[in-house]
């Protein structure tokens, strides 16, 4: 799928593949953990998950979001190819495969230790065949413009220091008429964020201006905060205080969403899916 590009060689990209490298591998195995639920298996997603009313645990409300993001694309043809920009270790890619068997998906993400990690998940849970892993910048994509049936960036575009150029690739990427969906963090207020190294949190108000500036159609926004923050919180409170020894990941993710859950009660930190359609291509004059 390299479209003979090569983004990833500048220094900046090693920089930032460095950074996001370095995070990841410092917090996948608490959130793995935080998200395994006895002996079903592992769901492969670090998200915070979709919490609606009757969902108690992460494990369950990641299966909820992943169904919430196969609604918004729905319905998929035979064969759709879809991308996922930022697909750290390929949850959400897998569990869209498993729930479309009909579909292909590339995973893009700038950290080949990640998709490292999500081949071998792509492989254990056996989609390796319908799963392609391509090490690329969000912001410069090594895709081919006009190829993919549908996008999805999941709680990575908050990652993206420059996210018009993010928005400008995705759109070059998906074919017209096709649809994206993007969920992520949002902010209204960033000086209230306590950790923001890596971070750059944007409001709803500039997502909507992107999304109309680079030429999508907003299907939906759906602020989904309410019921992310404080129960994901919770079940971190309630995930440390079962562990004998509480390491400085623990004691950090109990910091971060203490003060993502105060700023949600105040309505200045968000959880939004906005769904986006390219604009069908115009018709030809005959």
């Amino acid at each position: 799928m390299d479209n003979g590009s090569t983004p990833f060689l500048t220094p900046n990209f090693m920089q930032n593949e460095r950074e996001v490298s370095g995070f990841y591998s410092q917090i996948r195995d608490y959130w793995i953990a935080l998200g395994s639920k006895g002996s079903a298996p592992p769901t492969m997603m670090l998200n915070f998950g979709y919490w609606p009313q009757g969902v108690e645990h992460l494990y369950e409300a990641q299966q909820s979001l992943v169904r919430r993001v196969v609604e918004c694309i729905a319905p998929c043809p035979d064969g759709a190819l879809g991308v996922e920009v930022g697909c750290g270790i390929g949850g959400i890619s897998i569990n869209v495969l498993q729930q479309l068997p009909h579909v292909r998906m590339t995973g893009v993400d700038i950290s080949e230790d990640q998709l490292e990690i999500a081949r071998a998940n792509a492989q254990a849970r056996g989609v390796q065949d319908r799963f392609h892993a391509q090490q690329g910048d969000s912001m410069a994509l090594p895709l081919p413009s006009n190829a993919f049936d549908f996008g999805l960036c999941i709680e990575s575009s908050f990652h993206y220091d420059n996210k018009p150029l993010f928005f400008s690739e995705l759109f070059r990427a998906l074919r017209p008429g096709s649809t994206a969906v993007v969920a992520d963090i949002t902010c209204s207020r960033v000086d209230g964020v306590q950790f923001r190294k890596g971070n750059y949190f944007e409001s709803p108000a500039t997502y909507h201006q992107l999304i109309r500036d680079t030429g999508f159609e907003l299907v939906s926004s759906e602020d989904i905060g309410p019921v992310v923050y404080a129960p994901l919180y919770q079940h971190i409170q309630n995930f440390n205080a079962g562990q004998r020894n509480r390491d400085r990941i623990a004691k950090y993710w109990s910091l971060v969403l203490n003060n993502y859950r105060e700023l949600a009660s105040e309505g200045d930190m968000g959880y939004y899916i906005f769904t986006l359609k390219k604009p069908d291509a115009p018709a030809l004059n005959n």
